[in-house]
Protein backbone atom coordinates (compact mmCIF):
# COMPACT_ATOMS: atom_id res chain seq x y z
CA UNK A 1 0.00 0.00 0.00
CA UNK A 2 1.55 3.49 -1.19
CA UNK A 3 1.60 6.41 0.99
CA UNK A 4 -1.53 8.33 -0.55
CA UNK A 5 -3.71 4.05 0.03
CA UNK A 6 -2.80 4.88 3.73
CA UNK A 7 -3.46 8.56 3.96
CA UNK A 8 -7.15 7.62 2.07
CA UNK A 9 -7.64 4.77 4.22
CA UNK A 10 -7.08 6.99 7.17
CA UNK A 11 -8.91 10.04 6.51
CA UNK A 12 -12.04 8.41 4.58
CA UNK A 13 -13.90 7.50 8.07
CA UNK A 14 -12.59 11.08 9.53
CA UNK A 15 -15.93 13.22 10.34
CA UNK A 16 -16.62 15.58 7.75
CA UNK A 17 -14.98 18.45 9.63
CA UNK A 18 -11.94 16.93 10.32
CA UNK A 19 -11.55 15.55 6.76
CA UNK A 20 -11.28 19.62 5.36
CA UNK A 21 -8.63 20.16 7.68
CA UNK A 22 -6.71 17.56 6.42
CA UNK A 23 -7.60 18.16 3.12
CA UNK A 24 -6.51 22.37 3.68
CA UNK A 25 -3.44 21.23 4.89
CA UNK A 26 -2.39 18.80 1.58
CA UNK A 27 -3.01 22.03 -0.36
CA UNK A 28 -0.98 24.26 2.01
CA UNK A 29 1.70 21.71 2.28
CA UNK A 30 1.80 21.09 -2.30
CA UNK A 31 1.38 25.21 -2.09
CA UNK A 32 4.98 25.34 -0.49
CA UNK A 33 6.32 23.19 -3.19
CA UNK A 34 8.64 24.53 -5.47
CA UNK A 35 6.89 24.75 -9.66
CA UNK A 36 10.00 22.75 -10.44
CA UNK A 37 12.18 20.13 -8.30
CA UNK A 38 15.55 22.09 -7.66
CA UNK A 39 19.09 21.22 -9.66
CA UNK A 40 21.80 19.28 -7.37
CA UNK A 41 24.18 19.65 -10.12
CA UNK A 42 26.78 21.97 -8.72
CA UNK A 43 26.67 25.68 -11.16
CA UNK A 44 29.22 27.63 -11.93
CA UNK A 45 28.05 30.47 -9.49
CA UNK A 46 27.09 27.91 -7.20
CA UNK A 47 31.27 26.55 -7.10
CA UNK A 48 32.09 30.00 -7.31
CA UNK A 49 29.94 30.99 -4.15
CA UNK A 50 31.99 27.67 -2.67
CA UNK A 51 34.98 28.97 -3.37
CA UNK A 52 34.46 32.12 -1.89
CA UNK A 53 33.48 30.91 1.19
CA UNK A 54 35.98 28.36 1.59
CA UNK A 55 38.13 30.93 1.69
CA UNK A 56 36.58 33.15 3.95
CA UNK A 57 36.53 30.26 6.39
CA UNK A 58 40.04 29.35 6.36
CA UNK A 59 41.01 32.74 6.38
CA UNK A 60 39.50 33.08 9.94
CA UNK A 61 41.50 32.60 12.85
CA UNK A 62 42.01 29.34 14.58
CA UNK A 63 39.37 29.40 17.71
CA UNK A 64 40.60 27.77 21.00
CA UNK A 65 37.78 25.67 21.81
CA UNK A 66 35.68 23.41 19.82
CA UNK A 67 31.95 23.37 18.73
CA UNK A 68 31.30 21.44 22.20
CA UNK A 69 33.14 23.43 24.51
CA UNK A 70 31.41 26.62 22.97
CA UNK A 71 28.03 25.65 23.46
CA UNK A 72 28.89 24.74 26.59
CA UNK A 73 30.42 27.86 27.66
CA UNK A 74 27.36 29.94 26.38
CA UNK A 75 24.97 27.46 28.25
CA UNK A 76 26.84 28.07 31.42
CA UNK A 77 27.22 32.27 31.07
CA UNK A 78 23.40 32.20 30.23
CA UNK A 79 22.32 30.44 33.15
CA UNK A 80 23.90 33.55 35.38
Amino acid sequence: MNIADQIYETVKNLPERQAAELLDFAEYLKAKLPASPPSYMPTEAAQQFRAALRAWVTSQPEQSENASDFIRRLRDEARY
